[in-house]
């Protein structure tokens, strides 16, 4: 329930945006179109993933997952008939991107140490104090959890995103779940949010 609530506020607030476009970022929800899957492949590299090591979003989807992410705009061809489809959120491709990115922000939890998954990730030197702060789970606080926000989503959304990310992330709902799964929920909440993941 907890889930769904953080998601109607993210959307409210990125629906928000634009009230004063001093301070305020551009709503994605106005492009309605993904970012694609090369961009977000690229960001989440640069930002978490230790240099020279192998990461590939597609590979989270199991057996089918090269053909699968091309239902979330992965580029396909080359030269004339390179093209990228799928950009605009509907069914599917929501869900692929969900089954992706659930996958992924459960590689960070585990992560952390004594998790009784091992990740199929190493992370960046940049990523490692962020990351490695939330695995103090349960005992996180407001400051540990807005750095992931920033590390995920940064200035793209309004403060006011930040601010509900921030209650989510400390909500009593996660507060009882074991540390893997909360973590996991953590950062999927920024890794969803329309502000991450559509064209601004």
């Amino acid at each position: 329930m907890m889930r769904i609530s953080f998601v109607a506020v993210a959307l409210a607030a990125a629906a928000g945006c634009g009230t004063d476009p001093e301070e305020e970022p551009v709503d994605p929800s106005a492009a309605a179109r993904f970012r694609g899957y090369a961009a977000v492949q690229d960001e989440l590299y640069a930002k978490f993933i230790a240099p020279g090591t192998p990461f590939e979003l597609f590979r989270y989807l199991g057996p089918s997952g090269e053909e699968l992410s091309r239902l979330v705009g992965r580029p396909d061809g080359f030269g004339v008939t390179f093209d990228v489809r799928n950009a605009r959120p509907n069914g599917m491709n929501v869900l692929v991107w969900r089954m992706m990115l659930r996958s992924f922000a459960t590689d960070l939890a585990a992560t952390c140490p004594g998790s009784r998954e091992g990740a199929s990730i190493e992370l960046a030197p940049a990523a490692n104090a962020t990351v490695g702060a939330l695995c103090a789970w349960p005992a996180v606080d407001n400051e540990a959890a807005g750095a992931a926000w920033d590390l995920v989503v940064g200035r793209r959304a309004p403060e006011r995103s930040r601010a509900a990310f921030v209650q989510y992330a400390r909500a009593l709902d996660l507060e009882h779940r074991p540390a893997a799964d909360a973590l996991a929920q953590i950062w999927l909440g920024a890794l969803l949010h329309p502000s991450f993941l559509l064209e601004q």
